[in-house]
């Protein structure tokens, strides 16, 4: 397998769990899980969880290392 293949097969993979990440903070705002996902990756819990809020927490995650996003996952299954 070339390196290239490898590589993407690992952006899909995170992009994929940054998707059920994101999922899971809309379905479940209010979580325990949500909310440290919040505070780890914004610096703080938001009071309200609206698109903006989402689309920060997004931005935040792409840039996130791989074991970041694990432990999240992790954290919401």
């Amino acid at each position: 397998m070339g390196t290239e293949t490898w590589k993407g097969r690992i952006m899909l993979k995170k992009k994929r769990e940054i998707e059920e990440i994101i999922q899971f903070v809309r379905d479940h705002p209010e979580s325990t899980a949500s909310r440290r996902i919040y505070r780890e990756t914004l610096g703080e819990a938001p009071a309200q969880i609206n698109s903006t809020v989402l689309r920060q927490l997004q931005d935040k995650l792409e840039i996130a290392d791989e074991f970041t996003i694990e432990g999240y996952n992790y954290l919401i299954r």
